[in-house]
């Protein structure tokens, strides 16, 4: 009963995405697709007085959806349903339980049967009864989604009260003269229907305005929920593709490349006019519903990209209709933004057009998803576009994004205060390193080639822990390194050829980049983490190659896929330093001798801060060396020799090791636990006065040539 107890009327939904509507005879119900527009799917909605369980249906034409005893045909079991008017207050062929099924509803009649749309070859095709589904294949066949209609605002549609007393009587003065209406009587105990002298306007006239309706339509019929907060959008066809705005600037298609900014579209707002919106491509031109026919002798028109002359011009303004899910984009004229099927040329075409088929009725439905779009890096206003852009017809008064390569204004709103609800940097403020745990019960691994990204069920390795770092300047994105300290990072590659996946892989960029930025937004209690252009760290399944292969994708089917849990494994004991996008990892270098994170105790040290606070700090650290020979042997299983090293930069380092070793020119390195090679030191020591054990190579070495950069680089 929640589906209907606020409701006045409704639209129900078959599980074949088929609307249940009262037929022009007036007396059979069918299945229709063409559920959003005729005023035929809306059923009002009565609450049985004394039974708050049990509700009845009624129709346009003032009839009651009623489980009759006819059998729809001859030695089956499903009998007809149909729209009557029954004699009595107490037909109970006319009263429905509804009785909750997930997010759908079952419609019981008092025989225990259920409204039931039927599927497979005529005459059961679109035809409805009530039955007891007895097969596994039919049993979704009883299910219906519940949409609700509120005509309260409609002045000249009839609305019975939701709680009347039932009328035996069925008194219209004529078939097509007058709507039924209620006396202020006994608006509250009974229905009756007025005479021919009555205020409310005809039926005939009321279907004649019901398509020109326009932005004073109720609230919730209208789509603007799916925009309001939007900054950009990317709208999906019923046939999984994009809308696209073409590199010539002029035309638009669709798409299955949706991570292209060709596929983003600017979300302006109209002043005075709440329910309209204009939609601007990447190349600052605007979506346009032209006169100029597709093909000669067609009905449908031309969708462009264009640049109108005038702020007046309706031609660029869309009205966002809501369908279930799914919005219709309205033109001025009644038509419709439709992605067409087929064979060439309207494959992957869009025009403007009303459909007439049943078969395509889904062409003008649209999935919305919301894109967020920044301004470039450099500036440092970073901020999102602003919900109501003022007009303007040059299109040089709009500037692009260098990383995203789509239109963007400044705006006082700042990207932290549109996010804030939905983030999940909670899992990560905290934490200096994490694991990733994907649906699949596996962990984000970095792979041994020190290249790739899999899924691996050892939790405990160390190429399952990933460090967090914190992008400064912006609050909800964070980097991720792995054990071989490179980045976490969406590529452009295909992971297959012919397929939407695109690599993850482990990277060290000259330049900190968008590219190894991901943004977590919080699923309850997991996360997903959002690449800049609005795809996601996916972690796949099935076959190889598939199998624990990572991409980032937007997921068409299996939506888990790309949820994470987040285990933290090591705490940060205070806010962690912040580490900014920089021209080049060079530049990262000789200005702060790292790009990696240091702790608040070491970065004290470096900038001349006391070390009395902590004892530990004063008596320096232990130092344990061992020297290699001239092929960079080393015998671990001997311990070498000591020193307390007070000291604080690896320049010091190096001295004491050189005075310790009588050695000079050497080259300080150490052991990678991972696969057991030398690396030279050639970044800040670690923090807290923590042990070391290192290697020494001398310059006489024959492999010491490997160890010298190619430039000089200061520590």
């Amino acid at each position: 009963m929640e589906f209907f107890n606020k409701a006045k009327a409704v639209r129900l939904k078959s599980h074949l995405d088929k609307y249940l509507v009262a037929d022009d005879d007036e007396e059979t119900v069918r299945q229709s697709r063409n559920g959003g527009a005729s005023k035929k799917a809306r059923w009002t909605v009565e609450l049985v007085e004394g039974n708050p369980h049990i509700i009845r249906l009624k129709g346009c034409h003032g009839k009651y959806l009623t489980a009759a005893d006819v059998p729809f045909l001859l030695g089956m079991t499903g009998m007809k349903v149909l729209q009557t008017v029954p004699a009595t207050k107490k037909d109970i062929s006319v009263e429905w339980e509804p009785i909750k099924e997930g997010y759908k509803v079952k419609l019981r009649t008092k025989g225990g049967k259920f409204l039931r749309a039927n599927g497979a070859t005529p005459p059961w095709r679109n035809s409805i009864t009530h039955d007891l589904p007895h097969r596994t294949v039919t049993q979704d066949w009883v299910l219906w989604e519940v949409e609700v209609v509120d005509i309260s605002l409609l002045d000249n549609e009839y609305i019975s009260s939701c709680a009347s007393s039932f009328s035996s009587e069925y008194d219209y003065s004529g078939s097509n003269t007058r709507s039924p209406s209620i006396t202020s009587e006994n608006r509250e105990n009974s229905l009756q229907f007025a005479a021919p002298e009555s205020r409310w306007p005809s039926i005939a006239a009321s279907q004649d305005r019901w398509l020109s309706i326009t932005s004073d339509r109720s609230a919730h019929r209208s789509g603007m929920e799916f925009f309001n907060k939007a900054k950009a959008v990317r709208l999906q066809s019923h046939f999984g593709k994009y809308l696209v705005a073409d590199e010539d600037e002029e035309t638009v298609r669709q798409s299955r490349n949706g991570a292209s900014h060709k596929a983003r579209w600017t979300v302006e707002f109209i002043e005075g006019k709440n329910s309209v919106i204009r939609l601007k491509s990447c190349h600052g031109r605007y979506l346009t519903a032209s006169d100029d026919p597709f093909l000669l002798g067609m009905t449908g028109k031309k969708v462009l990209q264009t640049i109108p002359a005038t702020k007046t011009n309706n031609s660029i303004e869309w009205e966002a209709i809501k369908e279930g899910n799914y919005v219709k984009l309205m033109t001025r004229e009644g038509k419709f933004l439709r992605a067409n099927g087929g064979t060439p040329p309207w494959r992957n075409s869009i025009t403007h057009d009303i459909p007439h088929r049943t078969a395509t009725q889904n062409w003008v439905l649209w999935g919305v998803d919301i894109v967020d779009i920044f301004v470039s890096d450099s500036d440092s206003g970073s901020s999102l576009l602003s919900p109501t852009s003022s007009f303007s017809s040059l299109a040089d008064d709009y500037m692009g994004s260098p990383d995203t390569g789509s239109p963007a204004i400044q705006s006082g709103r700042s990207w932290n205060a549109s996010m804030k609800q939905v983030s999940g940097m909670e899992f990560f403020k905290k934490a200096k390193s994490v694991r990733l745990k994907s649906h699949h019960d596996k962990y984000l691994t970095a792979d041994d080639d020190e290249e790739s990204v899999i899924q691996d069920r050892a939790g405990s390795s160390i190429n399952a822990k990933w460090t967090v770092e914190f992008v400064e300047g912006v609050d909800n994105v964070v980097r991720l390194k792995s054990c071989y300290e490179k980045y976490l990072a969406a590529s452009d590659e295909q992971f297959l050829l012919g397929v939407t996946g695109r690599k993850v892989v482990q990277t060290f960029p000259r330049k900190l980049d968008s590219s190894v930025e991901w943004e977590p937004i919080r699923d309850g209690v997991q996360i997903k983490l959002k690449t800049r252009y609005g795809e996601y760290l996916r972690a796949n399944g099935g076959l190889p190659p598939w199998r624990n292969s990572i991409t980032h994708d937007i997921p068409h089917r299996h939506h888990d896929w790309i949820l994470w849990e987040v285990d933290v494994i090591e705490i940060l004991p205070k806010s962690p330093p912040k580490v900014s996008r920089s021209e080049s990892l060079e530049d990262d270098v000789v200005s702060s001798s790292s790009f990696h994170l240091m702790s608040p105790a070491f970065l004290s040290l470096q900038s001349g801060g006391s070390s009395d606070d902590s004892p530990r700090k004063s008596e320096g650290r232990l130092i344990y060396y061992n020297v290699a020979d001239d092929y960079s042997n080393v015998n671990d299983a001997i311990e070498g020799p000591s020193f307390q090293f007070k000291g604080h930069g690896l320049e010091e380092l190096t001295q004491k090791l050189e005075e310790e070793t009588g050695l000079e020119n050497i080259i300080v390195c150490s052991r990678n636990q991972v696969n057991g090679k030398l690396y030279p030191l050639r970044l800040a020591l670690p923090p807290n006065n923590a042990t070391m054990h290192v290697v020494v190579v001398p310059s006489t070495s024959r492999v010491a040539s490997d160890f010298i950069p190619e430039t000089p680089t200061f520590v």
